[in-house]
């Protein structure tokens, strides 16, 4: 099994789950069948393990349904695009309201370490918005 911290998926959903959605993100379309046989070729799994993760990420609305064949097929409920910007909102909108210094620290920190452009983006962007809060000419300070 790949270790749970080489798939950013697994941060979020369960490292099967993860696994799964590579798979299934890979293809407009798939059979349970198809997902178990890339899996079982990483490692031991069985085919009901995949059928019912199938099910719940089905649930949680990653994954759609297509009944209208025998078997059933899934298609991705999501793009891998759509299901990262998703994700990445919800946890930073959680982490910014339940921490916000150490959150915006930590973000101040990483960009710092990594991305002198865009952290020259978030400054023009921190300066734009103080040059709107700011009061103009003859306006009653705040």
């Amino acid at each position: 099994m790949t270790p749970r911290k080489n798939q950013p998926l697994a941060a979020v959903l369960g490292p099967l789950e993860a696994e799964v959605m590579d798979v299934v993100w890979d293809r407009p379309e798939v059979r349970v069948r198809d997902v178990y046989e890339v899996l079982s070729e990483r490692r031991p799994i069985a085919y009901t393990t995949v059928m019912t993760t199938m099910g719940r990420l089905a649930e949680k609305g990653l994954l759609r349904r297509i009944e209208s064949h025998p078997a059933h097929r899934f298609r991705p409920g999501v793009s891998r695009d759509e299901y990262a910007r998703s994700t990445v909102h919800s946890v930073l909108d959680w982490l910014v309201s339940h921490f916000p210094d150490p959150a915006v620290a930590y973000f101040v920190d990483r960009l710092e370490g990594d991305d002198e452009r865009l952290l020259e983006s978030l400054r023009t962007a921190i300066a734009r918005r103080e040059s709107l809060a700011e009061p103009g000419p003859g306006e009653p300070g705040k």
